[in-house]
């Protein structure tokens, strides 16, 4: 009777840890699913690592963001629809432009205003 109690609790041992290692390594099937017809073939559609986990690409990131912006519980998948590839780059490379359009500017107008003063003084 004890030999069946111990060969008991190993095989319910060993199965729950089957089931608990497949849950860690695809937690969220259910959002692969749903991204696939954002074009996801796998995990690093959103995530820096192939099983997913913590560590999110510059979607991923997004998704985060946007889960806070819209202060929801969880992220929807289907928030991709409004995700613009390089979104964050564009962005990035528009406050730049316009930085070095504001410097170009500035410095035409004071290179502008230089004769008006040297001409003052002569006239």
């Amino acid at each position: 009777m004890t030999k069946k109690l111990i060969k008991l609790s190993i095989a319910i041992v060993v199965i729950a840890g089957v089931v608990g290692s497949s849950f860690s390594a695809k937690a969220y099937p259910m959002f692969l699913r749903k991204a696939q017809k954002f074009g996801a073939k796998n995990c690093l559609f959103c995530h820096k690592h192939p099983e997913g986990g913590e560590g999110w690409n510059e979607r991923g990131q997004w998704l985060i963001a946007e889960k806070e912006r819209r202060k929801a519980d969880a992220v929807d998948v289907e928030w991709l629809a409004d995700y613009k590839e390089g979104a964050k780059k564009d962005a990035e490379n528009t406050d730049n432009k316009e930085n070095k359009e504001n410097k170009e500017n500035k410095e035409n107008k004071e290179n502008k205003e230089e004769p008006k003063k040297k001409e003052k003084p002569n006239q």
